[in-house]
């Protein structure tokens, strides 16, 4: 399991725990008025988009300012604390930018969740971030030539990225396996099924926690929320732990969306006894009562 912290409390996923879902509103590359006001040093934005996903219940928060118009060491440090002070949540600080990460780690007290692929040019100099600062780290199973198209290539590019983080001194259960969610509308037919493929072979061969970049299978297409969510409820038995994509009560789905990930976790053995799905239930009025029918 992987146990991220806030000033809170924390956030724990992995094997057995309940699917989370981390936030991925806070995104100035997609977002460019979220750019523009962060170029005028108005962090506003990122406080409310930060308190309404954790209103909508994510585990953790991803912050991704790197737009070519923003200065990244000097915006990213203010947005993960101005995310985290207004929400109170873990954050997933989302950068290929070494001396951005470093800056944020020295201001950011709690412990966080950073990304790296097998590009060398900056994956020594994370993993060793990570160890010094005792963060969590996401190794997306990619390297310098990109994203592999068969199954065995993303095993092998993950774990190339998982030797070496073992050999810095990064313990397991801060290591995060994400064999990387592709477009569906401009990807291979079968890309769904080589992601999840891989997913399974790290679950059943390793120890580590899953992550999976959900929101990015429906890009470009028509009715993209549901087709994140079908790609969810595929990937939870499969052996997802947590999956960055907006906050299923803030999509086009609404509740059904939500009500869906509470049922796959109980139906994938991440809810024992339906606990949560149950309270879940009961705690938005959402169990009505049955009247008893007579037989004659």
């Amino acid at each position: 399991m992987t146990t991220l912290t806030s000033s809170t409390g924390t956030c724990t996923f992995g094997t057995g725990y309940p699917a989370v879902i981390g936030g991925t509103l806070i995104n100035a590359v997609e977002h460019k008025s979220l750019a523009r006001s962060l170029l005028s040093a108005d962090y506003d934005a990122v406080r409310r988009l930060a308190e309404k996903q954790c209103i909508e219940g994510v585990g953790f928060i991803e912050v991704l300012v790197s737009s070519p118009e923003l200065d990244e060491v000097d915006v990213l440090p203010k947005a993960c604390l101005a995310a985290h002070d207004a929400s109170g949540l873990p954050i997933y600080i989302d950068s290929t930018n070494v001396s951005a990460i470093r800056k944020t780690l020295e201001v950011f007290p709690y412990k966080p969740l950073l990304s790296v692929s097998g590009d060398a040019a900056r994956l020594e100099p994370v993993l060793d971030l990570a160890r010094e600062k005792n963060c969590a780290v996401i190794c997306l199973c990619m390297d310098e030539k990109g994203i592999p198209a068969a199954t065995a290539g993303r095993i092998t590019a993950g774990e190339y990225i998982i030797q070496q983080a073992r050999a810095v001194g990064i313990p397991d259960e801060d290591i995060v396996i994400d064999p990387l969610v592709l477009a569906a509308g401009v990807s291979e037919p079968d890309s769904m099924l080589v992601t999840l493929d891989a997913l399974r072979y790290f679950k059943q061969e390793y120890p580590f926690s899953t992550c999976l970049g959900i929101g990015n299978a429906g890009y470009c297409m028509p009715e993209k929320d549901t087709l994140e969510l079908a790609y969810l409820m595929a990937a939870i038995p499969a052996g997802l732990d947590a999956a960055l994509m907006d906050p299923p009560l803030l999509s086009s789905l609404g509740r059904t969306g939500q009500n869906l990930l509470f049922a796959s976790n109980f139906l994938s053995g991440r809810d024992p006894y339906a606990k949560k799905y149950l309270t879940y239930l009961r705690m938005n009025n959402l169990i009505k009562a049955r009247k008893h029918e007579t037989k004659e």
